[in-house]
């Protein structure tokens, strides 16, 4: 099993060195997972199903849900979170939702085994893994809570592409620590260029190194870290190569020439033809580099791109956990997130954030107020 590189995280948590301790260990552990359902779901051994809003849902996301549950009870039994998924499409799905819930407890238990050594790792019941995913149910603000999306970028995920796993914890809606695992982020941000956009991929010549089984040290697989005033982090997914955290930061200056920045991939997600209507008024040039999940969160955290800017049809309610490490990596590294007035974000009014002014923008301390200006001007020409 793999080591864990406590030491290293607890040197950057600060007052919060327990807590961050506990939450990249849980998201390197759900990433194995993620890792290993992922490579089932291109070998199509494992259909994504459909949930209620039609969002795609895996074995991964309760399996992740419920590793990451295990791993913070065993040092804050008492602790709360505001989760994504409830085990509800497992107990009350009749067959198939028992067989899935069989299939996920064997993918905790595998997990378990493999991070924790067989001595100690604990033999979970379905009725265990049922109730850890439930823990996830919480309702949120003031007090100490927990925010966890499992799988960030369900799409992305089953498409084999970009995806999170998402851990953060907040006091009376202040954020305090934000762990984000993105198991497919190349490590020096390398991308695809197609017609209207970028993405995240390797070279033929990279390619060709990993078919050969040639051994490329860390070359994708980010853990992002971040602790109140603490700075912001990034250290490989994988434990075995043993490489210290190393301090991100955004991007110095911005250069219009240079600049990019980043969207989802889906339209139906954020309308592409105001973001590049913004971006032009900043007067970047460059395509946009659209991602799924809040990997894009890290990419303006390391200075991949310089502006995150999301608009989503009226009346979208965004979710805390959709948010909330991304936004604590990216204000630690330096970086400036409001909604499209200025305003910040609330993470205490509950499971979603209210009163969100149009969209959400992220960028770099020195850009942020050119970017609410280009936002303004974009905003009213479209009105018109």
């Amino acid at each position: 099993p793999p080591a864990a590189s406590a030491a290293a995280s607890s040197a950057k948590g600060g007052a919060y060195a327990r807590e961050m301790e506990v939450a990249v260990d849980a998201v390197r552990m759900a990433g194995t997972l993620c890792q290993e359902v992922q490579a089932q779901l291109m070998r199509m051994d494992e259909t994504a199903d459909t949930k209620d809003d039609k969002s795609l849902v895996t074995l991964a996301d309760y399996a992740a849900q419920a590793v990451i549950c295990w791993r913070i009870s065993q040092d804050y039994p008492d602790f709360t979170m505001v989760g994504e998924e409830d085990s509800q499409a497992l107990t009350d799905g009749g067959e198939a939702g028992a067989l899935t819930l069989a299939k996920v407890t064997a993918l905790v238990n595998k997990t378990l085994t493999y991070h924790k050594g067989a001595a100690t790792a604990p033999t979970l019941s379905t009725t265990d893994v049922v109730s850890l995913i439930n823990k996830g149910s919480g309702t949120g603000g003031k007090g100490r809570h927990w925010i966890l999306d499992p799988v960030d970028g369900t799409l992305g995920f089953v498409r084999g592409d970009q995806y999170a796993i998402a851990l953060a914890m907040m006091e009376d809606g202040d954020l305090k620590i934000g762990v984000m695992g993105c198991p497919n982020m190349p490590k020096n941000g390398e991308v695809l260029e197609y017609d209207s956009s970028y993405t995240y991929g390797f070279s033929p010549r990279l390619v060709s190194k990993m078919l050969a089984g040639e051994s490329l040290g860390w070359y994708k697989g980010c853990i992002f870290s971040a602790a109140k005033g603490g700075g912001a982090f990034m250290e490989p997914c994988d434990a075995g190569l043993k490489v210290p955290p190393q301090a991100v930061k955004v991007s110095a200056e911005f250069d219009p020439k240079m600049a990019k920045f980043t969207e989802p991939v889906m339209k139906a997600n954020s309308s592409q033809g105001f973001t590049a209507a913004v971006a032009d008024n900043l007067g970047i040039a460059s395509k946009p580099l659209r991602l799924y999940s809040m990997v894009k969160y890290g990419s303006v955290a390391r200075g991949d791109a310089d502006v995150f800017m999301k608009f989503p049809k009226a009346g979208y309610k965004e979710k805390i956990w959709d948010h909330a490490a991304g936004v604590i990596v990216l204000e630690e590294a330096g970086g400036v997130v409001s909604d499209a007035g200025g305003a910040p974000l609330k993470w205490d009014q509950g499971r979603f954030i209210e009163g969100l002014d149009r969209g959400i923008v992220a960028t770099s301390a020195t850009l942020h107020a050119r970017l609410m200006d280009a936002v303004s001007k974009s905003w009213a020409s479209s009105q018109l």
